[in-house]
């Protein structure tokens, strides 16, 4: 190799250098504000015992308490029977089919969706429904004729939150 061929190797590579240095790379930095997406009220690490759910169940229905009696009756069924999901399933039909709830009407319902949502999380939960929550149910029981505020109360009443405090 020739110091002519050197020299030109040596010029091109520094012809590159130049080349690529003079382009500024751009670089682009996203700020991402911190939010805290915790709902109050959600997180419940403790479940309510066999006496605890059931009472408070009739409670959240009724609106007032359960007698010592028929605690005691339920309590009974509740722990002969082996299946407790199904057991819950049958004491919750049970009360919402029983008269004397305090449950909203079905034209009470319909009147103020986003209100009977509301009302129902805040007797049920003791939280607000979340935006979501909220624009899930009012868009349900508006498009659908099936959703009654028995069956409303009944999936509320049934779920894991509604088992743990």
């Amino acid at each position: 190799m020739s110091m002519l061929d050197f020299k030109r190797i040596l010029g091109v590579l520094g012809l590159a250098a130049i080349l690529t240095s003079c382009a500024k790379e751009k670089i682009y930095v996203y700020e991402v504000n911190d939010l805290d997406i915790a709902q109050p009220g959600v997180e419940k690490p403790n479940v309510k015992t066999n006496t605890q759910y059931i009472s408070i169940a009739y409670t959240d229905v009724f609106g007032n308490t359960i007698s010592q009696a028929e605690l005691s009756d339920l309590e009974q069924a509740y722990l002969s029977f082996a299946d407790k999901t199904v057991i819950e399933d049958l004491i919750i039909r049970n009360f919402l089919n029983e008269s004397g709830g305090t449950l909203p009407s079905e034209s009470d319902m319909l009147d103020d969706v986003s209100t009977f949502v509301t009302t129902a999380y805040n007797r049920i939960y003791n939280r607000q429904p979340s935006e979501y929550e909220l624009y899930y149910h009012v868009k349900e029981i508006n498009e659908s004729t099936a959703v009654s505020p028995e069956l409303f109360y009944y999936a509320l009443l049934t779920s894991n939150e509604y088992r743990q405090y």
